[in-house]
């Protein structure tokens, strides 16, 4: 719980836990990941579909014995297979997305259910294709693949003197890509995890470059702008966004470290980041200077009862009652018993 006298620190925090940081974290947990770990684009996929929800569905035939829906999937929706003109699978990343849908329910059927599972909605969404026959065909080359994955030793976090083990990183890195061109080929490998691997490979290089001490800031700076511009337009895009929100917390920081009225800090943050920026950033002040003057007097009334001569029992029952009176909303009550807690140290 953040504490009124540390609301200029959180965002000065923010500010300096820079994106190397973040990239590194994400890289270790991106190898480490479980095989066949949903990804995020399956969930976003799964919740934009038209279909009909997996519990509603009904069977294709009296012939076709339906498996149980496991639980996490009922009411929920299978992302759409990607097809091109021609009924054929599209190699595109929405087939993986498809299988990591299924994959989240692992954990719930076994192997022969899962798959009966997926072959029964490849078949509801592709019956009759060319794309069907090839969509359950990389459903099995992935399956392979996950094998294999989870054979794997995961990487190991321990830091060298200099920090992560970048060149233990990159092999891991090279592991993956060999074993999933060895498993699902090289077009299906591309399509399933190609932009996964260049934000990897992104991240390695972004910690070399910042990690030389041969080179000077600027020629860092350089590198690193250079190493932006080779990725493809759109992971390019989201970095570039990445780093323009960064900077803005960054100047956030720096402006709530200056102090001021109000009115100064709304000139000064419209200038950096714009007025609809400014006027959140001052809705925020006020929230925190609104919760400090009223932690400030709950506190002085509590001083006045540790004061007393009560014993620790009625001691803490009085302040319970005063932090319920002056705290009617339970997340605000919650924070101040906490920076009590901390005040007590």
């Amino acid at each position: 719980m953040t504490r009124p006298a540390d609301a200029k620190k959180t965002v000065g925090t923010l500010a300096s836990f820079g994106a190397a940081g973040v990239a590194a974290a994400a890289a270790v947990g991106y190898f480490n990941a479980p095989a066949g770990a949903p990804s995020a684009g399956a969930q976003a996929a799964a919740s934009a579909a038209v279909a009909e929800p997996l519990a509603k569905r009904a069977p294709l035939g009296p012939a076709a014995a339906a498996p149980p829906v496991p639980v996490s999937l009922e009411g929920t929706t299978p992302p759409r297979l990607p097809v091109d003109a021609l009924g054929h699978l599209r190699k595109a990343r929405g087939v993986r997305d498809f299988f990591d849908y299924f994959l989240a329910a692992q954990n719930e059927v076994c192997a022969d259910a899962l798959d009966a599972l997926v072959e029964r909605q490849i078949a509801a969404q592709l019956d009759g294709t060319a794309a069907a026959l090839e969509a359950l065909d990389v459903w099995q080359r992935y399956a392979a693949y996950r094998r294999a994955l989870a054979a794997l030793a995961p990487l190991s976090t321990a830091a060298s003197a200099g920090g992560l083990d970048l060149d233990a990183l990159q092999s891991q890195l090279d592991r993956h890509v060999s074993l999933a061109s060895r498993t699902l080929g090289g077009e299906w490998s591309e399509a399933f995890f190609g932009a996964d691997w260049r934000r990897a490979r992104y991240t390695i290089e972004r910690w070399r470059i910042v990690r030389d001490a041969t080179l000077t800031e600027a020629q860092k700076s350089a590198r690193l702008g250079a190493l932006v511009e080779s990725l493809p337009p759109d992971e390019r895009a989201a970095v570039e966004g990445g780093q323009r929100a960064r900077a803005a917390v960054e100047t956030i920081a720096k402006l709530e470290q200056q102090g001021g009225s109000i009115e100064a800090l709304r000139a000064q943050a419209t200038q950096a980041l714009g007025p609809q920026a400014a006027e959140r950033i001052v809705k925020m002040r006020r929230e925190n200077d609104a919760w400090r003057t009223k932690y400030a007097g709950y506190a002085a009334q509590r001083a006045r009862i540790e004061a007393m001569a009560l014993s620790p029992a009625e001691r803490d029952a009085q302040i319970e009652g005063l932090r319920k009176r002056a705290f009617s909303n339970p997340a605000e009550a919650l924070r101040a018993a906490s920076l009590d807690r901390t005040s007590a140290r």
